[in-house]
């Protein structure tokens, strides 16, 4: 794909993005008491890291990629970092809420499990959640099939067969989530696969305004299925591996 696409791609994943994670932690935090310092491994550009913001005082974004980091919003609640899950810069028993949004399938090992017994203090809680946003009834709409490679990832994926953490509750769900034209043209066009397909059936290097129009044929406000994955657990700082 031409720069040219990248550079359009980017603008409109900038855009807009629907307000999922604020959704899902709104379903699990609404009712709690303030978490004083949490973590938020596999941050990305932060996305994550700042809906955390209304439950925590102190965030730490834990993120491998620089260039992640680099494009992530500042927020005076929120310190980005640069590492992964398996060395966290944080004292021991520092931390208590820690959070996996979409990155555990990346991130879990044994020494990832190490490592979360050791910077979490004993009523730490963590949260593992991910989401799929249900986009093929729409590109039916428009008669547009994307094709799609198997790709091995499990949005499922949970701490469930590690005995260091003890699980509090899991839950699968499903979200509405109602977008404008121009808001869903926006989430549509900010994949490689979904740009390409649509831009070749406008036949427009850029196609928002043609595929607006096309959604505005179909109806003005858009309401989105979202299937969601959480999962809660807190420290068993008794089992053997969280003594070692």
């Amino acid at each position: 794909m031409s720069e040219h696409y990248n550079e359009a791609i980017a603008r409109h994943y900038a855009a807009y993005r629907p307000p999922i994670h604020a959704l899902i932690l709104q379903q699990q935090f609404a009712d709690s008491a303030p978490f004083s310092h949490a973590v938020d491994i596999g941050c990305g550009t932060g996305l994550s890291a700042i809906a955390l913001t209304p439950y925590c005082d102190k965030i730490h974004g834990i993120e491998p990629s620089q260039a992640m980091i680099d494009q992530a919003t500042s927020h005076p609640k929120v310190i980005y970092r640069q590492g992964h899950g398996e060395s966290i810069p944080l004292e021991s028993n520092s931390v208590d809420l820690v959070t996996f949004a979409g990155s555990l399938y990346y991130a879990k090992s044994d020494t990832l499990i190490r490592e979360l017994c050791r910077v979490c203090h004993p009523d730490a809680l963590i949260l593992v959640y991910d989401f799929e946003v249900l986009l093929d009834p729409i590109l039916d709409s428009l008669g547009l099939r994307i094709v799609r490679g198997e790709s091995g990832y499990d949005h499922a994926i949970n701490f469930s067969d590690c005995p260091e953490l003890g699980e509090r509750s899991r839950e699968e769900t499903t979200l509405p989530l109602t977008m404008s034209s121009p808001q869903l043209a926006h989430v549509l066009l900010s994949s490689n696969r979904r740009f390409s397909v649509i831009a070749e059936w406008l036949n427009q290097n850029d196609p928002f305004e043609g595929l607006v129009a096309a959604l505005n044929d179909i109806a003005q406000v858009h309401t989105i299925r979202i299937d969601t994955y959480q999962s809660l657990y807190h420290v068993n700082k008794s089992s053997a591996t969280c003594q070692r």
